[in-house]
């Protein structure tokens, strides 16, 4: 076997590997991820949750500068 070959051996081999890894990541955005519209509603309800928070320290902030 000449370099030539060996090199050729090795391309093959890394090929494959990164065939199985392009496999298993395709695996796991298929089944471990969330899609955009499937995480909108959950969005939107910490959202409104902060936004509730922060009124109510503003409004605390409010009241005690105003005394």
């Amino acid at each position: 076997m000449g370099k030539a070959e060996t090199k050729i051996a090795v391309m093959a081999n890394n090929i494959e590997n990164i065939k199985e890894d392009v496999k298993e990541i395709k695996t796991k955005l298929q089944n471990n991820y969330v899609t955009k519209a499937e995480f909108e509603p959950i969005k939107k309800v910490v959202y409104g949750m902060v936004g509730t928070m922060l009124v109510g320290v503003l409004g605390a902030l409010l009241v005690v500068v105003l005394k």
